[in-house]
């Protein structure tokens, strides 16, 4: 996924066009979807986020000859350790958050802020939720606050069908807002999970 000058994640899709606007020419952020036949921006930052494990996924299954990583920056993100990246006059602090294991791959969640927003971006998940005790204090400070966004790739949902899994972590968190990674439309069950403000 490729992130905006704002740190707003899009999965970028080869049938659909995009306006001046809607350009992620940010990081790439190494989401479970680089590692699928996926779309890149004409022009980006030339900047890879990621695991050290998904870093070195990367470069051993020969991604890293195609046209679109020579001469890249890889920035290895350490799990619970904010980590600061510039794009245009936005400071961008992003953080891994571990989500357990799934076939064997680490499982993680990415926690952005941009000092306006607070965003969680939902890849894959475990099936459990014991990794929110155990993440670090910067993340726990912005789940008080409350999360503003909270972004989920549609390869979650199957259909209209409840995801178990999906449902109890977004009912946990009650973002304020929901919206897919390749802006598709959400079930409404899912949508029903949004923060709810109570009229006075």
């Amino acid at each position: 996924m490729f992130l905006n000058d704002l740190g707003q994640p899009l999965i970028l899709d080869a049938e659909k066009q995009y306006g001046p606007f809607e350009q992620h020419s940010g990081a790439l952020v190494l989401s479970s979807a680089a590692f699928k036949h996926h779309v890149v921006p004409k022009e980006w930052s030339k900047v890879v986020l990621g695991s050290e494990p998904d870093l070195c996924r990367l470069r051993l299954g020969n991604l890293s000859n195609t046209p679109y990583f020579p001469n890249c920056t890889f920035k290895s993100l350490s799990p619970n350790k904010p980590t600061k990246i510039e794009h245009g006059e936005t400071n961008i602090t992003i953080t891994l958050i571990p989500a357990g294991k799934s076939d064997d791959l680490e499982i993680y969640l990415y926690y952005i802020e941009n000092g306006y927003t607070r965003i969680l971006v939902v890849d894959r998940l475990s099936g459990y939720l014991d990794f929110l005790p155990k993440a670090n204090l910067y993340f726990h400070r912005g789940l008080s606050l409350g999360i503003d966004v909270m972004y989920i790739d549609e390869c979650l949902l199957d259909g209209t069908q409840l995801n178990e899994d999906l449902y109890a972590l977004v009912h946990l968190i009650r973002p304020t807002h929901i919206y897919g990674l390749r802006q598709k439309e959400l079930p409404k069950w899912l949508l029903d999970l949004r923060l709810q403000k109570v009229p006075y």
